[in-house]
């Protein structure tokens, strides 16, 4: 604009021709045209540039969850509180609650009834090991029993749930223990007679092998090829159906049984 004013000033001064005057008006003009244009498209810009912001919006509230950015990804994984983990503090109130539920009579909340159920099971098929537990629960936490007994050891590697309760209380898990098969022997076994018990303990007598792998592992009793092995047990198995049924429910129950009645018999026959 400067320019073209200065170049007016001149044609006015030097007298130019209207020749120059409509060349000079032509410039002009197209100056303010551009000028125009130009802020039509910067306006235009302005305009555009919200709408484009709402249209990202909309289309993040519609795009699929999967297609979201994940804003917690980044976060740092929340850890839950490991037991071996606990402050010294916090483990000493975790076992003072406990032998107070143990003092009132309650059960240990942590013990469930199928850690229950895999222990009495492990324990009716190792009649030995049972015995032992019963007079002393803490050889549970001896490494030098569990070693010699592989059973028992795998059985606590392949039990963790068992393995970690067992060993923060064992004479409360042992106790808990009874107190389940006694309850389960109740229940599966309340049809036993004595006269059942007479049949089984007169065949044990007179099969005294059988009568030892049965008081080592009496699940033995329900394992199809030691029975097919022993022709003399499945011939009685087969004619005593009583006993086959309330044995093969809960072995280890039954040989207990079996046992007591075994002494009861002893005490009552005269001394000689």
């Amino acid at each position: 604009m400067a320019t073209y004013q200065g170049e007016l000033e001149t044609c006015k001064k030097g007298g130019n021709t209207k020749m120059d005057q409509n060349i000079l008006t032509r410039r002009s003009l197209r100056a303010t045209i551009f000028a125009t244009a130009l802020s039509l498209v910067l306006c235009l810009l302005v305009l555009a540039t919200p709408n484009q912001a709402a249209a990202q919006t909309d289309n993040d509230a519609n795009r699929p969850a999967a297609q979201q950015p994940d804003n917690d990804r980044n976060q740092p994984a929340v850890q839950k509180p490991d037991r071996d983990d606990m402050s010294p503090a916090a483990q000493q109130n975790r076992d003072r609650d406990k032998d107070k539920d143990n003092a009132a009579g309650r059960p240990d909340k942590d013990i469930n009834h199928t850690e229950l159920k895999n222990f009495d099971k492990f324990l009716d098929s190792h009649p030995e090991i049972a015995e032992d537990l019963a007079k002393n629960p803490s050889l549970v936490n001896d490494q030098d029993y569990v070693n010699k007994h592989p059973d028992l050891k795998d059985f606590l590697q392949s039990h963790p749930g068992v393995r970690e309760e067992i060993k923060e209380n064992p004479q409360v898990f042992m106790r808990r223990e009874q107190r389940f098969e006694s309850r389960e022997g109740n229940e599966t076994n309340a049809g036993i007679t004595n006269q059942e018990l007479r049949n089984f303990d007169k065949f044990l007598d007179s099969h005294r092998e059988i009568a030892d792998d049965l008081q080592k592992n009496p699940s033995l009793v329900d394992d199809q090829d030691y029975v097919n092995k022993h022709p003399d047990l499945k011939v009685f198995l087969q004619t005593h159906t009583g006993v086959r049924q309330q044995v093969k429910q809960n072995p280890g129950f039954f040989m207990q049984r079996e046992r007591k009645y075994e002494k009861n018999e002893d005490r009552s026959k005269p001394q000689k």
